[in-house]
């Protein structure tokens, strides 16, 4: 088994316009399930989300990985909740004939394959689609 989750969508938009969207602070607290996003995007710069799930709250960190305007941009995430666990999150953006296929993959990072991830991996997909299915409706904005 695997410990990489991944989902993939096709936006009907310019990679352009997904971009801006996927790295704006208004476009990800839409897709970010309203988690707001601090940033600069400079590679190697923190990466601070904050917000509330099932009413409790939250603050994860990372670390900007990549980010190659209108490509392909990656962090890591480390769950304020499991602090031992480092993720490394992945958006590629490939533009196809007037539509932009979005893929997001979340790889652990920890070395070796954790059973909770093989165990939660159809739940981080799940969420990732979910949450590519915002992006879609904050750029459709």
């Amino acid at each position: 088994m695997t410990n990489t989750a991944q989902a993939t969508r096709v936006i009907p938009a310019k990679p352009e316009d997904v971009w801006e969207t996927m790295t704006s602070r208004e476009g990800m607290k839409e897709y970010m399930m309203g988690a707001d996003v601090e940033t600069d995007w400079r590679v190697g710069g923190p990466i601070v989300m904050r917000g509330e799930v099932k009413g409790k709250p939250f603050e994860d960190h990372g670390q900007v990985r990549s980010f190659l305007p209108n490509r392909r941009l990656s962090y890591t995430h480390i769950s304020g909740s499991a602090p031992d666990k480092v993720r490394l999150v992945t958006f590629e953006l490939c533009p196809k004939a007037g539509v932009t296929e979005v893929t997001v993959t979340q790889e652990n990072l920890n070395g070796r394959v954790q059973p909770e991830d093989i165990e939660h991996k159809a739940d981080y997909e799940k969420t990732w689609a979910m949450m590519l299915e915002g992006l879609e409706k904050a750029v459709a904005h």
